[in-house]
């Protein structure tokens, strides 16, 4: 056996990154290589959880994460590629480069990272491909045949096409890699995603880097120390299994803690003697602001007016990506204040924090049960879950939006001179009065000039003709006017007519 053959041999499985713009089929590529279909479970037809699944082909194991493409997931396309030793960077052939497209590029160039670049959807009859390789260049990826000796495959997910050489081109150049991807630490594993289940409790997903982790070993935290004992291990497939080797995606359950994306922990049979070098508590999902009181909260003075909201979502990935969606909308005299931001179901306690503080709950792949929504009601508490979150995203804006008091414009109907008054007998004061201009409207909002300077506004109550009740009056026309409130109006004195039109 060659050298270089007894080395392919002892490397671990590849882990391999797809990433690219939402909708170009980096979940359908997969589907394509596993014979599955994920791509109809995800809300909305897109991915919106980081996910990692281990494939064997031809008798090689690979290990594929895949990535979220829409532009609000773009923390969770850098973890991605925290643990990777290649890249597929996918490009729609009838779409080309798009805005994700280029951040994947940049955070390509940024890593150093060895990529493949996969043009999906070539049976389409608008088929850019040439176009796109040149657009391509322009960005810095210069293909083989282009100037350059990034590797390329045309395939199609939705017939299969070019699957097959796609991973045979995977395996070859990850065998010809020197510098494939090394843990720090021996026996350790790195946090793609992290969530709540309710009845085991604390789950992350892992890719194993370094070792071999089984049921009932210690794990530990670089920053914060020891986190507790592991209590299950489940594969991709979410089949308990009892260890897991070099590049296996897993999760595992067990940390006492939430552990963060993109953390390294580290597993062992024996308690270990670590001592970080800076010490600091476990950094909480939760995060309570201040808490304010109503008056703080709504003064009616303050031209800057606030939303609060309580996020709850299922996913550390996804609340991390719901707090910077919503950090990143501006809107003028309108602050978005994310109250409290947590893993899990809506509960009780969540419904007294969203009344005592005034605060919309916002959910994200996540229940509230028929009691809960009962309490909500009877208290009064919104609660607006969604599986898709750029709906979220724009539910809230427009939300806030609604807090910005609308702009009017007066449009004048018309003017009237007051020639006598006359008292009734219920002290009511009849303005008997001359339209000169345009029309007097009933119930339409009124001032009063005298000398050009308003002494009054109110509002038009009465108006009459003769002793006909009317809804207007013309100009040349006399009629009597009531206002509200009260007014002691003078001969002589301008009544204008008119209407607030909203901008």
């Amino acid at each position: 056996m060659h050298k270089k053959e007894k080395e392919i041999q002892l490397k671990r499985p590849p882990v391999v990154t797809i990433m690219g713009h939402v909708d170009h089929g980096k979940t359908s590529i997969l589907d394509a290589i596993k014979n599955t279909n994920t791509i109809t479970q995800e809300a909305g037809g897109i991915t919106q959880n980081i996910s990692a699944f281990d494939i064997e082909f031809k008798t090689r194991h690979i290990t594929f994460i895949d990535t979220p493409g829409h532009e609000l997931f773009s923390n969770m396309r850098k973890n991605g590629v925290l643990i990777t030793d290649l890249v597929l960077l996918v490009i729609a052939v009838d779409d080309g480069i798009m805005p994700q497209t280029k951040e994947v590029i940049n955070i390509i160039k940024e890593n150093n990272l060895k990529t493949i670049v996969v043009f999906n959807k070539i049976d389409l009859p608008s088929n850019n491909i040439h176009k796109i390789k040149s657009d391509l260049a322009r960005e810095g990826i210069l293909l083989e045949g282009y100037g350059g000796d990034v590797p390329f495959q045309e395939i199609s997910a939705k017939s299969k096409q070019g699957i097959d050489e796609l991973m045979e081109l995977i395996f070859l150049q990850y065998d010809f890699l020197d510098d494939i991807y090394t843990a720090e630490n021996n026996n350790s594993m790195v946090v793609l995603e992290s969530y709540k289940d309710n009845h085991v409790g604390n789950i992350s997903l892992c890719i194993v880097e370094n070792g071999i982790v089984k049921v009932g070993q210690y794990i530990y935290s670089l920053s914060t120390g020891e986190l507790g004992k592991i209590r299950s291990i489940k594969n991709d497939r979410m089949m308990s299994i009892k260890e897991a080797g070099e590049s296996c995606p897993i999760y595992i359950s067990g940390s006492n803690n939430f552990l963060q994306v993109g953390e390294q922990v580290l597993f062992s049979d024996v308690k270990l003697n670590i001592k970080p070098e800076e010490i600091k508590s476990q950094e909480q999902v939760i995060e309570n602001t201040e808490e304010l009181s109503e008056e703080e909260i709504f003064k009616l003075e303050n031209p800057i007016k606030k939303l609060s909201i309580i996020v709850k979502a299922d996913t550390v990935g996804s609340l991390d990506a719901i707090v910077s969606a919503l950090n990143g909308i501006e809107l003028n005299n309108i602050e978005i204040d994310i109250f409290r931001k947590e893993l899990g179901d809506v509960i009780e306690e969540d419904l007294n924090t969203a009344k005592d503080t005034y605060s919309v709950i916002i959910g994200f792949n996540i229940k509230s049960n028929s009691r809960i929504k009962k309490m909500a009601q009877n208290m009064h508490v919104i609660i607006m879950t969604y599986d898709i979150l750029y709906r979220l995203v724009e539910d809230v804006k427009d939300a806030a939006e609604s807090l910005i008091p609308p702009e009017y414009i007066e449009i004048n109907n018309g003017k009237a001179e007051v020639k006598q008054i006359i008292k009734l007998s219920n002290k009511s004061l009849v303005l008997g009065s001359l339209v000169f201009e345009g029309k007097i409207l009933n119930s339409s909002k009124c001032k009063v000039l005298r000398k050009d300077e308003i002494v009054f506004e109110g509002k038009i109550i009465s108006l009459k003709h003769l002793k006909d009740e009317v809804k207007e009056v013309s100009s040349g026309t006399e009629c009597g006017i009531i206002v509200s409130p009260s007014f002691e109006a003078e001969i002589g004195d301008t009544i204008v007519s008119y209407i607030l039109d909203k901008v």
